[in-house]
């Protein structure tokens, strides 16, 4: 996994991503940004969520750390118990499965509930137009 460290490029943002497409990140990023920090974060293998905010925190020190991910990465946090807050989405739009497409939901590779169910505290909604955007407390770290 790599790291993109663009603050040396007045750019405040801080990616990883995987080695395999660091190559054509990167070439997307040249053409914007002359100067990017890459450091390679760890060589081969799954990277766990603690290890990701090591990481920002030896690039950059921060006390707070936006997560946007799939799945796998959403997780990977939720069962190390690294999230504070959760911020989602609703959408009025109904998708559906069939067993032909997968959609993947919140978290993948993990499963918690009936055994250890994680809860939030909502703590705000706002509305726009159709959509709804929750805020809630995690409690994903009390039961790790």
């Amino acid at each position: 996994m790599l790291a993109y460290n663009c603050a040396k490029a007045g750019i405040d943002a801080l990616t990883y991503t995987f080695a395999r497409a660091a190559k054509e990140q990167m070439r997307q990023f040249e053409a914007d940004v002359a100067a990017i920090d890459l450091q390679a974060v760890q060589s081969a293998g799954p990277l766990s969520a603690r290890a990701i905010l090591q990481a920002v925190n030896r690039i950059r020190q921060c006390e707070v750390i936006l997560v946007e991910g799939g799945p796998q990465l959403m997780g990977d946090f939720f069962a190390e118990g690294l999230l504070d807050e959760l911020f989602l989405t609703l959408a009025p739009q109904v998708a559906g499965r069939d067993g032909e497409v997968e959609r993947p939901g919140l978290v993948k590779g993990k499963r918690f509930a009936p055994e250890h169910p994680l809860w939030g505290t909502l703590k705000s909604v706002k509305r726009a137009a159709n959509h709804l955007y929750l805020r809630y407390a995690s409690n994903a770290k009390d039961h790790v």
